[in-house]
């Protein structure tokens, strides 16, 4: 980010969650190189001009975006109890309910992010795919490093295990959007919930299943 990003993060939070908040439902309902910065301005309340003091340009909000969802989300998810469970498929069952409560309340939540993963634009692809790459290994440093991973067989690797989940939810959303079907959160939740259940019996060892 420019030094602008400073100026930015100064503002009184109020004044910031407006402008994250607006941007988000922008880029939520319109594929980004059709969302407007004028519309984004004028649903926080403030001018044009004044965006782009904070942000140099559509793509440094849009990230910007990016890193704040990104973050609310984790925090919905991640509470005391997170760290009460090591299980790794007791913890991803508690993780994608937890979500999809989450995004029942916020439903631009998936819209936002099926747009930038699914229908990026040439000006944020890139970095978007880096970003993928990247969030994964993360998820399991900052997050998952009380699990037990003992429990898994000899032999399987669990960050295998955990890219196949990613695998399964990225080839569920591909079909549905190659299909032109609208997303169903609670369908999408059932059918995570019976891959975790066979990814446990074909990679736990007996006496964890």
């Amino acid at each position: 980010m420019s030094d602008r990003f400073g100026r930015f993060e100064n503002l009184p939070e109020d004044r910031r969650r407006a402008i994250v908040d607006a941007a988000f439902e922008v880029f939520g309902g319109e594929d980004y190189a059709r969302a407007s910065t004028a519309d984004i301005a004028r649903r926080a309340g403030v001018s044009k001009s004044q965006l782009f003091f904070y942000f140099r340009n559509k793509r440094e909000l849009y990230l910007y975006v990016l890193g704040v969802l990104t973050r609310r989300v984790a925090d919905a998810v991640v509470d005391e109890r997170w760290y009460e469970i090591d299980d790794f498929f007791e913890i991803m069952r508690y993780a994608v309910t937890r979500k999809a409560c989450f995004v029942g309340l916020n439903p631009r939540v998936t819209e936002f992010f099926v747009r930038a993963f699914y229908l990026g634009h040439r000006d944020v692809s890139g970095t978007l795919d880096a970003f993928m790459k990247d969030a994964v290994p993360a998820m399991v440093q900052i997050y998952l490093g009380h699990v037990r991973w003992d429990r898994f067989r000899e032999g399987v690797d669990p960050m295998r295990v955990v890219r196949m989940l990613v695998w399964c939810g990225d080839g569920y959303l591909h079909e549905r959007l190659r299909g032109g079907g609208e997303l169903d959160m609670e369908a999408m939740l059932s059918e995570f919930l019976i891959w975790l259940d066979w990814l446990k019996r074909a990679t736990y060892r007996e006496e964890y299943l």
